[in-house]
């Protein structure tokens, strides 16, 4: 007669000795709260850092400023009646370029992602472009429309454009075509199932592709008027850095930073709006 023995496992040993289980780790969402204060304090630490550095002398006032350097500056400029115009001068040129660049990469992305034979003729071009360096464009295009706001515009919308067109095409693409099927079986049209369907299913492509234009719109933006027509806050970076006045150059910095920033978290809150919508 054989006899079977059954190995415990330390765990169940341990468990009959009255030892506790070990605790796995775990990765606990941090509450918006305090990502914002802790946020917040790292920005404010890394001024303070800054403003110590360079009143020490750590720091050489010509090349990095100060932020009490680069709050004399906006003081300065606001007084001289410089700063508002430029600012006015590039939201004109963001909105404008970005509208036309959110309205093109909606519509060519999507008839680009529902209908074959137009991304067949089209894919060609939008890889070629998107991979290439716009920048290069530049003495072209500055031919072609001029250096003014039109040639400013072109640029926002060809470096703008393209990240929408791809995200939205591929969200298109993305949708499961059993649905679509399903849909079609009940007598939906193709018109249907475009707008109730696929569109709705590809809106955290789309969100992305909107993201992803917009910061591209705002590099733009700062391309177009550093090198066409020296105007707005991206010609007043250019003309700060000629003269050395780096407390002006690094106020355009940080004017460009704070619009990314609030645009950023401008379009969260429309994704979060969309994506209850979509799921409602």
């Amino acid at each position: 007669m054989s006899v079977v023995t059954i190995e415990q496992s330390p765990a169940a040993t341990g468990a009959g000795r009255g030892r506790r289980p070990r605790k796995t780790a775990s990765r606990t969402a941090l509450p918006a709260r305090s990502r914002i204060l802790l946020g917040g304090a790292g920005l404010v630490g890394v001024i303070a850092l800054w403003e110590i550095a360079s009143r020490l002398g750590w720091v050489d006032p010509l090349i990095a400023s100060s932020p009490s350097g680069v709050v004399r500056s906006a003081v300065d400029l606001l007084s001289n009646g410089t700063l508002l115009p430029a600012m006015g001068s590039t939201l004109r040129l963001f909105l404008v370029g970005f509208g036309i660049s959110l309205a093109a990469g909606l519509i060519i992305g999507t008839l680009c992602g529902w209908y074959q034979r137009i991304d067949a003729v089209l894919d060609p071009w939008i890889s070629i472009l998107y991979a290439s360096p716009r920048i290069a464009f530049l003495p072209l295009i500055a031919v072609w429309f001029g250096p003014g706001f039109l040639g400013q515009l072109v640029v926002v919308i060809l470096i703008a454009v393209f990240p929408i067109i791809i995200n939205v095409a591929s969200g298109v693409r993305a949708i499961d075509r059993d649905h679509l099927r399903m849909a079609q079986s009940f007598g939906a049209t193709n018109r249907d199932v475009l707008l109730k369907i696929a569109l709705p299913g590809a809106i955290p492509a789309v969100a992305s592709g909107i993201k992803q234009g917009m910061m591209q719109g705002l590099l733009g933006v700062v391309v177009a008027e550093y090198f066409l027509g020296n105007t707005g806050i991206g010609g007043l970076i250019f003309q700060a850095g000629l003269m050395l006045r780096t407390g002006e150059a690094l106020l355009g910095a940080v004017i460009f930073a704070a619009a990314a920033l609030i645009l950023s978290s401008a379009l969260r809150k429309v994704e979060s709006k969309l994506d209850r919508w979509r799921t409602a």
